[in-house]
C-alpha cells in the first residue's frame, strides 16, 4: 500500500527547478494562443506571482471555472486547450469519452471531509447512514471512497448529496447535510469563517493534480504547451517557499480573504512531480477505485490518460 511518506518522497526538489524552455521550442510557439482553464486561481495565481508569465512567445487566454467538471466539459467542447484538474475528475471525464492527456503533475493535499464544529461526529464510521455532500466524480468523491474503504465500509454506507462546492458548504451550515467532502479554498473558508472542523484530512490520502491538454491541442500546440509546462513547474517550485506573496495574489485574483488564501496555499501542497511509473500507479489506483465503485462503466489503463513526454 502506498503511504503518505512514500508519496512525499517522490516529490521533486532541485530537479524541477527548471529553466525556461529551449529557444527552439519557444520559437516554434510563435503566433499561438493557448486557451487555459483554471480553478479558483490555481495555476494562474502562482505563475503570475512567480513572474513566469512575462515575455511569453505565445498568447495565453485564461478562463476561470468553479471546479473541474465544467472545465473538463469546456475541454471536451474545444472551448479551451488545457486546464488544471485532479486525477479523479480526469478519470471520470476520460471514462465518458474525453480525448485529453495529463501532461504535468503536482502533489495535492487540499481535500478534506468537514463537519460543523458542534456536530457529534468523530470518525467516518459515525457518518454511517448520514447525508454527505460531494461533487460526483470529483477528487472529493475519490477521498470519500478511499476513507470508507479504509474503515471497512461500503460506498453505500453513506448517502451522497451531489452538490456544487459552494452549495455544499451552505447546506452544511443550514443542516441539510451532515458532512461535506470538498477541497481548497472551500475547506479553509469553512474552517476559518464558518466554524467548520476537519473530520478527515486529505493529507493522509495522496492525490495528484494535473495540467491536462486536449489531444487536439497536444498535436497542434505542443511547443507552446511544453513551454507553458516548464514555466508552470518553475512557478510551483517557487510557490513552495514563497507562501505569503503567492497567497496575496490568490486572494486578489479569486476574491477571498487573505487568511483563507494563505491557509489554502499551505494545505494544498502542489509540489511539482515527475510523471513516471509512480504517477501511473497512483492514477491506476484511482481508476480501479472508480470502476469497482461503479462510478465509471469500465476499467481504463492509466497510460491512456497520461503523456510523459512533457516532463520539464
Amino acid at each position: 500500500m502506498l503511504t503518505f511518506s512514500s508519496f512525499k518522497a517522490r516529490v521533486l526538489g532541485l530537479a524541477l527547478l527548471v529553466t525556461a524552455a529551449t529557444s527552439a521550442t519557444t520559437a516554434m510557439a510563435q503566433n499561438i494562443t493557448l486557451r487555459v482553464g483554471d480553478q479558483r486561481g490555481n495555476a494562474r495565481a502562482v505563475m503570475e506571482a512567480a513572474g513566469v508569465l512575462q515575455n511569453l512567445p505565445y498568447t495565453v487566454e485564461w478562463s476561470e471555472f468553479p471546479n473541474a467538471a465544467p472545465l473538463l466539459e469546456a475541454l471536451r467542447a474545444d472551448a479551451i486547450d488545457a486546464g488544471s484538474v485532479g486525477d479523479a475528475p480526469l478519470t471520470f471525464a476520460a471514462a465518458a469519452g474525453l480525448q485529453a492527456k495529463a501532461i504535468f503533475a503536482t502533489s495535492y493535499e487540499g481535500n478534506a471531509i468537514i463537519v460543523t464544529k458542534a456536530s457529534p461526529y468523530k470518525t467516518i464510521a459515525d457518518l454511517k447512514g448520514k447525508r454527505i455532500a460531494v461533487v460526483k466524480g470529483s477528487s472529493g468523491h475519490n477521498l470519500l471512497l478511499q476513507v470508507l474503504a479504509k474503515a471497512g465500509l461500503a460506498p453505500d454506507a453513506v448517502t451522497p448529496a451531489f452538490l456544487a462546492p459552494s452549495e455544499a458548504t451552505l447546506a452544511l451550515t443550514q443542516g441539510s447535510v451532515d458532512a461535506v467532502v470538498t477541497w481548497e479554498p472551500y475547506v479553509s473558508f469553512a474552517t476559518l469563517k464558518s466554524g467548520a472542523r476537519i473530520l478527515v484530512d486529505g493529507k493522509s490520502y495522496p492525490a495528484v493534480s494535473y495540467f491536462v491538454a486536449s489531444d487536439k491541442a497536444i498535436k497542434s500546440k505542443k511547443d507552446a504547451l511544453k513551454d507553458f509546462v516548464a514555466r508552470n513547474a518553475r512557478a510551483r517550485s517557487w510557490g513552495q517557499t514563497n507562501a505569503e506573496p503567492y497567497s496575496k495574489l490568490i486572494a486578489k485574483l479569486v476574491g477571498i480573504p487573505e487568511d483563507v488564501a494563505l491557509a489554502k496555499q499551505g494545505r494544498e501542497g502542489h509540489a511539482p512531480l515527475k510523471i513516471d511509473e509512480h504517477i501511473l500507479h497512483l492514477q491506476q489506483a484511482t481508476i480501479d477505485l472508480y470502476a469497482t465503485s461503479g462510478l465509471i462503466p469500465k476499467r481504463l489503463e492509466a497510460s491512456q490518460l497520461i503523456d510523459a513526454s512533457f516532463n520539464p
